[in-house]
């Protein structure tokens, strides 16, 4: 897997989640740090898509107001 310009402070967290998966033994424990994984994966994924879809329609209306569409 890529990761793409990760700064200081993500990379440290990474790290450190790997080390927490790294030392554990309890697949209980294992499963619910993959299930929060995963949860906050896909809301980045969510909010990404959501910021991207309000900046084109800014992008959008500014260019509508520039060239005089409407």
């Amino acid at each position: 897997m890529t990761n793409y310009h990760l700064s200081v402070e993500q990379r440290f967290h990474l790290e450190a989640a790997f080390r927490e998966i790294d030392a554990c033994e309890d697949i209980e424990k294992l499963r619910a740090l993959t299930r929060q994984i995963i949860t906050a994966q896909q809301n980045e994924k969510a909010f990404a898509r959501e910021a991207m879809l309000q900046l084109r329609k800014e992008m959008e209306f500014v260019a509508s107001k520039k060239f005089g569409f409407n």
